[in-house]
């Protein structure tokens, strides 16, 4: 019983060691800054849940499936390159459904610069953060 009660002790301490959730969403949010601001949709799609919809608010809005965000991702970054993306200060947002909000800088499909806030919201699935919404705000 001597030789239990440590290894008890222990496994009652791993839970304290594990990787906080607002940790992992704030990996996601930083892995879709670094896809976006280098217009890479494929990266972002890693970050969509395969079996769920994912709300896009570009220049429409709709809700596609991972496959089709990609692509509605790709068709955006061909027309609105990218110029800068910085996470706005205190960005992040806790609870259930995580979002950040960047600054975001882009030249438009008739070549004008254009500000916007770019806004990327997370939910919990299954163990993972995958992206729920992004949304362009003008």
């Amino acid at each position: 019983m001597k030789r239990l009660l440590p290894i008890f002790l222990a496994a009652l301490a791993l839970p304290a060691f594990s990787e906080d959730p607002d940790d992992e969403a704030i990996a996601v949010f930083q892995a879709v800054q670094s896809a976006w601001a280098s217009g890479k949709a494929e990266k972002i799609g890693t970050s969509f849940d395969k079996d769920s919809k994912v709300s896009l608010s570009l220049d429409d809005k709709g809700s596609y499936s991972r496959d089709q965000a990609i692509a509605r991702l790709k068709d955006w970054f061909d027309s609105n390159p990218t110029k800068s993306l910085k996470l706005q200060k205190d960005g992040y947002e806790g609870g259930a459904n995580p979002s950040a909000i960047y600054d975001y800088t882009y030249t438009d499909a008739k070549g004008k610069v254009q500000e916007a806030s770019l806004v990327v919201s997370l939910v919990k699935k299954g163990d993972r953060w995958v992206v729920r919404s992004i949304s362009v705000m003008r």
